[in-house]
């Protein structure tokens, strides 16, 4: 089961989402927060630098984005004689990263357009995807073949986790709203200026709310009357519940702060006496895993290492998600000696990474022995939001 909170906290927007009572996921924004993930916009090339193969986009004055050179389909809004970028054009794009410190947030003319059950993906041809998490090959094949004919050449569909117990009709009908969204937004786009913001994306909360796919038997609750009404109004299927308790607050309530110290912390303490050390640095983050207050009297050495082995790599992963890390990270697991124990390791760790809704994937073992992973980067990290 699942709950979302939802509070109000150092003068900020809380988001935190627990599943079976233990925090997987933390978030924090301003009400006025200008976060563009997602909008949509008709650009101006300001720069084309052949020498990284991109091209610097303006969204809005002095707002400059970073555009590939390797994208097929640009969305060009003026004439050309040219199928090249070139600057001074106008093109219609869609912000896929916000911008992290030093670096530009990025564009591209690949559009999607979110649904409760579908995402219509243009600039892919007619492609047809059902999301990984939809384990049963038969209701796979039923939502590809419910799907495929409403499929073009200008855009195709990647069928939600949202979509496994949803109607037909309900898919359909979703299908051809995001369809005709489309269309409308080529169209509007074409008669407009450079900087014009076509379509913007939803509040960051509802965002939240709707990837967290929650169910008539999970609950959001809120202690704020004017996010409860935004609740409300978003896509989602739980509960909404307005907390009201006069002697205790919401946050004491579900000992929000201890949560966020923890997530906040360097070392996180693994039920068998092991615990995980939890390094973010500009380039990477390194995660140890240490044996702890584990006794290890256990006879077989191969099998104490491989139960905190285990057990770390599913704390890994919910550290991942809470944390908000990305890029880079490297996992020094303790040193077993069989290959077979490390065949159970990677399997488990593999296993944990797939819950992830940001795509994550464990990479291999390098020459020194540590696990690589990589994790799709989205948003900031949880630390860079709260410190």
């Amino acid at each position: 089961m699942k709950k979302a909170l939802v509070t109000r906290y150092q003068n900020k927007i809380l988001y935190m989402l627990l599943e079976e009572g233990k925090e997987v996921e933390i978030d924090m924004y301003n009400d006025e927060e200008n976060l563009i993930y997602n909008n949509i916009y008709v650009a101006r090339v300001k720069d084309v630098v052949t020498n990284i193969n991109a091209a610097f986009l303006e969204i809005a004055p002095g707002q400059i984005c970073y555009f590939s050179l390797d994208e097929k389909n640009v969305l060009f809004l003026n004439r050309k004689n040219t199928t090249k970028v070139c600057e001074g054009d106008l093109i219609l794009v869609q912000v896929v990263k916000e911008a992290v410190k030093t670096k530009a947030a990025v564009v591209s003319c690949e559009i999607n357009l979110s649904g409760k059950y579908v995402v219509l993906t243009a600039g892919k041809g007619d492609f047809v995807g059902v999301s990984h998490k939809i384990t049963d090959k038969g209701r796979q094949m039923h939502l590809k073949q419910l799907v495929a004919p409403y499929a073009s050449d200008n855009f195709g569909f990647v069928v939600r986790t949202g979509a496994d117990n949803a109607e037909d009709g309900d898919i359909e009908e979703e299908i051809r709203s995001l369809s005709e969204e489309y269309k409308k937004i080529l169209e509007t786009a074409k008669t407009r200026t450079a900087f014009t913001l076509i379509r913007k994306n939803e509040s960051p909360l509802n965002l939240n709310v709707e990837n967290a796919h929650l169910e008539p038997e999970d609950e959001i609750v809120t202690d704020d009357a004017g996010l409860y009404e935004e609740i409300v109004s978003g896509k989602h299927r739980a509960n909404v519940r307005l907390y009201d308790d006069k002697e205790i607050s919401l946050l004491r309530a579900y000992s929000v702060e201890t949560r966020i110290e923890k997530a906040l912390a360097k070392n996180v303490w693994l039920k068998n006496g092991g615990y995980l050390v939890i390094e973010p640095t500009e380039a990477l983050t390194v995660i140890d895993v240490n044996t702890g207050k584990f006794d290890g009297k256990e006879k077989d050495r191969e099998e104490t290492f491989l139960k905190i082995n285990l057990e770390a790599a599913k704390e890994i992963a919910r550290q991942l998600r809470l944390r908000n890390i990305s890029g880079i990270i490297l996992v020094d697991f303790i040193n077993m000696k069989s290959s077979d124990s490390r065949k159970v390791l990677i399997s488990e760790l593999e296993r944990q990474l797939y819950k992830d809704r940001i795509q994550t994937r464990f990479v291999d073992f390098t020459g020194l022995g540590l696990a690589e992973i990589t994790r799709q980067k989205k948003k900031k990290p949880i630390y860079e939001n709260i410190l």
